[in-house]
């Protein structure tokens, strides 16, 4: 079945690597629980797959060879169903927190824009954007950087470090300074090999974190970090970065920003090599 699907997201996403994450976006938790996961078949064949979490659309997606038959249609309709008699009100497209396959739908994917909108799904009004960033034969991105900045954070009296996996105060830590689904995500990059998380300490307080492959795990993509508001403007931010840059390196030529705040930030300290725009659509039940 996994395989099955695997190979339907790689025929019918064009713009996302959904195959390579399949079970984690079919069937792997998020903060609120488990999705329901639906397929299609013609005869023994997996033709189509969805998962619906909370108010999530979280993936759904038809052989291109077998659209047109109604197949996209009745997938989305039983998500719909499940989502309002799980008692929600409204669904938006994948951007479930703590386990989203991307801010939206990729602007480049128009059909697919287009079709949820004759079934009464709206776009928001301002896209949301994504950037990716060179993380090979980039000078701002190597083990020499990270251990400069390693350096100049431990002239300020900080410890930067990697998380140790069964780091789970830094859950508590987190989830008391800036809650939502950041610990859940975190949970998942921690179980990364190695850890996916790098912290920056000072007097075994927490003052800043960073992670990556707690979403989307396998692909590189960076996220989250925060820092102590009591400690910024102290490089911790910088350091933590390339920390994680550095990891992505060792497996790919890229890695993905979701949900970029600061985007000076991330010009700064690595450089951004392109960006990618996402439409927000959703839809009252």
């Amino acid at each position: 079945m996994l395989a099955d699907a695997r190979a339907v997201l790689a025929a019918a996403c064009a713009h996302d690597r959904a195959a390579e994450v399949a079970e984690e976006k079919l069937f792997g938790p998020a903060p609120n629980g488990l999705p329901r996961a639906y397929g299609a078949w013609q005869g023994e064949f997996l033709i189509g797959v969805a998962a619906v979490g909370g108010n999530r659309l979280r993936v759904l997606a038809v052989h291109p060879a077998r659209r047109g038959r109604g197949i996209g249609s009745a997938l989305l309709t039983a998500c719909e169903d499940s989502a309002l008699a799980d008692g929600q009100r409204t669904l938006s497209t994948l951007d479930q927190p703590g386990n989203y396959l991307a801010p939206g739908i990729d602007e480049r994917n128009a059909e697919t824009i287009a079709w949820l909108e004759r079934r009464r799904w709206v776009r928001a009004r301002e896209p949301r954007l994504n950037v990716l960033i060179d993380v090979r034969g980039n000078p701002r991105v190597s083990v020499e950087r990270a251990a400069e900045l390693r350096a100049a954070a431990a002239a300020r009296g900080y410890e930067v470090r990697r998380a140790r996996t069964d780091e789970t105060e830094l859950l508590d830590a987190v989830a008391t300074e800036f809650g939502g689904a950041w610990p859940f995500e975190l949970s998942c990059a921690l179980g990364f090999s190695p850890a996916g998380v790098h912290v920056a300490t000072r007097d075994g307080a927490y003052c800043a974190f960073a992670a990556h492959d707690g979403n989307n795990r396998g692909l590189g993509w960076f996220g989250p970090t925060g820092t102590w508001p009591a400690h910024r403007g102290n490089g911790l931010g910088e350091a933590l970065l390339v920390a994680c840059l550095v990891d992505v390196a060792e497996a790919h030529p890229q890695c993905e920003v979701a949900w970029i705040g600061p985007r000076p930030f991330y010009e700064k300290v690595a450089g951004i090599a392109s960006d990618r725009r996402f439409v927000l659509l959703t839809r009252a039940l």
